[in-house]
């Protein structure tokens, strides 16, 4: 899209989709990695950031913004399947 050529929208539609789904299973695994301190924002009497549960927040909604991946399904649906069977 950068050159200016444009793709098809399902080849869209399924980067986003798988781009978004491992982005926030990546960012999950690291919450789960961390245990409690995947979800504070402040680690110790010092003050060090930790950036994991923002990662996580940052991740989930790319999911929902610029096209839920609910709607991506359907685009990619409509376009494997036809629109007679996914409506």
């Amino acid at each position: 899209m950068d050159e200016g050529i444009d793709f098809p929208e399902p080849e869209a539609a399924m980067a986003k989709l798988l781009g978004t789904r491992l982005s926030v299973d990546i960012a999950r695994d690291a919450v789960q990695a961390f245990g409690g301190m995947g979800f504070v924002q402040e680690r110790g009497a010092d003050g060090a950031t930790s950036v994991v549960s923002t990662l996580y927040r940052d991740s989930k909604i790319g999911e929902i913004y610029e096209g839920a991946n609910e709607i991506q399904k359907w685009v990619i649906a409509r376009r494997v399947l036809g629109r007679d069977v996914t409506g």
